[in-house]
């Protein structure tokens, strides 16, 4: 069977011609580095150039846009944005510091706005990264500006001893270092910041020899026991593993060393194989105090200059870079691995496929399902040329986890025929639960309640009741079992599947044991299957507790939002509203969406606009396509204007929606025009959407 499904694998990728011929309705939407989501898949991108000319043409634009994000955060007054938006610029020379000054020096003023807003604001650490950026891309003044930062470290000292007393001495230059010298890994900024901690260990392990260890010392240098760890971080981030050694002998035998780091550190030093990298890579990132995939990775990437072709150090390198969320990084690494492996390591090729959903499934959703199906196709090539030489059944599953997500980004563009026959597709190469849930959901929006039975039926005897995967799966696959069997009128064994899908998140345990995310998903998950069993209160209560659980996730802020407004409880979805507005860690793309739809929900009720919605909404700028849809919606563009953007379905569907909800459409102004205009919402089969089941529900209620 392993081998007549590789060759199909095989003659497949060989014709050309993996799933039909894909004939998209709309163009891919262009890529819009002012976006969030966009720029981090640019950013994603970045890391596979090689330092040079490539990589610096790539980074350009990209911190061009970052440049005009912290402009508007600067003119906002907003200290906590422009900071993040700081981060993720510095960040963009992590891999070749030395190449900052000059790639930011076109940015200079900005940074100067930078330090002033920071330093009005009080905000040090920022303000310590902006003097550090400035330094670099203004050598002519340089040592002003090193002066200034030895002021502001120095106040931060001073500040430091006044509150916890004379053993605070030092712990506060080394915390405003730390942030930009692990960002920013330059020569002299790491030396400046390895020699404070070299001190410090000495000055603290003399205190604590003379006078032992006091609960002022300790709160003072809380990571004061870190102290190698953290010197081996910022030296392996700067591509210099093989001195780490020599740095860390100088902290001597008392707290702070790390024995088994030195050990390590010393291989590298001494007798550099690709095992000695790989091994204190592997030391690293499995610290339980201070884990470091960052400087893991960089130890990898060292090794790999040496031993270009190592399969051992490419895997790993693949596995920190997934660990950072560098989807792109990763798959190359893997790919090299599995071709420089003589023997499957099929651990990385699942790995792999998993990336290779990733990827594939951000550029659906992102609007941009041809990328996403030519992704598709450069997946399906590779696992069959190294399924032709390394025969396993793991290929089959690579590539079902790959076309599962090609399945779900198609149906969140409205694709349903293709999406259904990847999904399908993907069933048959190996089952997944990812595909099962997409497949019900497709058929329970779309009113094929039979189907989405059987679907469900097939994912729920996939699953046993032994792991908390499991149960976690379960959950879900009822709770959506329960949706179907209602909508296709039947109450009572919709309850059932109800209370069924209750009692599999019950059995996760306790929410505190649970990771924030899991535990947040449970109590949202649980609060839609009280509402439909008829307890309203309970159903309210356990979503507010979702929202309390993570409060700095997007997607359950928008999820909580729109479930109230599509239960009825406006009031409750204008609390849930209001709080994620508040949360600066939730980006502008979903709080646009739901101050959009807050404020089309209070036109239907007859309600007062809100004044938050109203006011983020006016305060929106660029020409990002949720940015349009918030100043079409603060009357400073035109429907025409927008009209001539809107080239997908979804952004089609979108603006008939907020046409029709928010009267922003001439046709809305008659009840048979808004109608008309929400059944082309309908008709576009955005079926994984909050505005796709928003309409659905006003036509019902018409």
């Amino acid at each position: 069977m392993v081998a007549l499904a590789v060759a199909m694998i095989a003659a497949i990728a060989a014709a050309g011609c993996a799933p039909p011929s894909f004939h998209p309705a709309w163009p891919d939407t262009q890529v819009e580095l002012r976006d969030d989501t966009d720029r981090e898949q640019a950013i994603d991108r970045l890391w596979v150039l090689p330092p040079g000319p490539e990589r610096d043409r790539a980074r350009t634009p990209i911190a061009a846009a970052i440049a005009v994000r912290i402009s508007d955060a600067i003119e906002d007054e907003q200290p906590f944005m422009a900071a993040a938006l700081l981060d993720q610029l510095t960040w963009l020379w992590h891999a070749d510091p030395g190449a900052a000054g000059r790639g930011l020096a076109g940015h200079a003023a900005l940074l100067h706005s930078l330090r002033a807003m920071f330093a009005r604001s009080g905000a040090l650490e920022p303000a310590v990264q902006s003097l550090i950026l400035l330094a670099e891309i203004e050598p002519a003044q340089r040592a002003g500006r090193l002066a200034e930062l030895d002021e502001v470290l120095g106040f931060a000292d001073e500040l430091a001893r006044a509150d916890s007393g004379p053993l605070a001495a030092r712990a506060q230059p080394i915390a405003l270092l730390e942030p930009t010298a692990l960002a920013l890994p330059l020569r002299w900024l790491v030396d400046r910041y390895v020699a404070l901690q070299i001190e410090r260990q000495h000055a603290v392990a003399a205190l604590i020899d003379q006078q032992g260890a006091s609960m002022a010392l300790v709160r003072s240098h809380r990571d004061f026991l870190a102290t190698a760890r953290r010197i081996a971080n910022v030296l392996a981030r700067a591509g210099r593993a093989s001195e780490i050694h020599r740095y860390l002998a100088q902290l001597g035998d008392g707290g702070g060393s790390d024995r088994e780091l030195g050990i390590r550190a010393e291989v590298v030093a001494d007798q550099p194989t690709a095992d000695a990298y790989a091994e204190l890579a592997s030391t690293l990132r499995s610290d339980e105090r201070a884990p470091d995939a960052a400087a893991a990775l960089a130890v990898c990437l060292s090794g790999l200059e040496r031993f270009p072709r190592d399969p051992g150090l490419l895997a790993a390198a693949g596995g920190d870079a997934r660990e950072l969320g560098r989807i792109d990084q990763a798959i190359a690494l893997y790919e090299q691995a599995l071709h420089a492996n003589g023997e499957l390591d099929a651990a990385v090729a699942l790995r792999l496929g998993k990336l290779y959903a990733e990827r594939i499934d951000r550029l659906a959703t992102g609007g941009r399902p041809s990328a996403a199906n030519a992704a598709w196709r450069a997946a399906l090539r590779f696992t069959a040329r190294a399924a032709s030489s390394h025969p396993h059944s793991v290929w089959q599953q690579a590539t079902a986890i790959a076309e599962s997500a090609l399945g779900h980004g198609l149906a969140s563009q409205g694709m349903l025929d293709d999406a259904e026959h990847a999904l399908t597709a993907s069933l048959e190469r190996a089952p997944s639960i990812d595909a099962y849930e997409t497949l019900i959901t497709i058929d329970v929006q779309t009113g094929r309640y039979a189907d989405a039975q059987r679907w469900a039926r097939a994912g729920l005897a996939m699953l046993g009741n032994q792991t908390v995967g499991d149960h976690y799966r379960r959950a879900k696959l009822e709770r959506l079992t329960a949706d179907s069997l209602r909508r296709a009128g039947k109450a009572r064994q919709a309850a059932e599947r109800y209370l069924e899908a209750l009692r599999s998140w019950a059995s996760l345990g306790d929410s505190r044991n649970l990771p924030r995310s899991i535990a947040a998903e449970r109590a949202l998950d649980m609060g839609r299957a009280m509402w439909w069993l008829g307890d309203p209160g309970k159903a309210v209560d356990l979503t507010m507790q979702a929202l309390d659980r993570d409060p700095q996730s997007d997607e359950l802020a928008a999820s909580a939002v729109a479930f109230l407004i599509g239960a009825g409880r406006y009031r409750d979805a204008l609390d849930a509203f209001h709080k994620g507005l508040g949360e600066p860690a939730i980006d502008e793309y979903h709080k646009v969406y739901m101050s959009l739809w807050i404020l089309g929900e209070a036109l239907r009720l007859g309600e007062p606009r809100d004044r938050l919605a109203s006011e983020y909404l006016a305060g929106r700028r660029g020409d990002v396509w949720y940015e349009k849809l918030a100043q079409l919606a603060a009357g400073k563009r035109t429907l025409a204007e927008l009209r001539t953007v809107a080239t997908t379905g979804p952004r089609r569907a979108e603006l008939a929606f907020y046409g029709a909800v928010l009267g922003l459409d001439p046709a809305a102004a008659t009840p048979a025009g808004r109608h008309k205009l929400l059944e082309q919402v309908v008709a576009a089969h955005l079926v994984l959407d909050a505005e796709y089941d928003l309409a659905r529900r006003y036509l019902e209620q018409r």
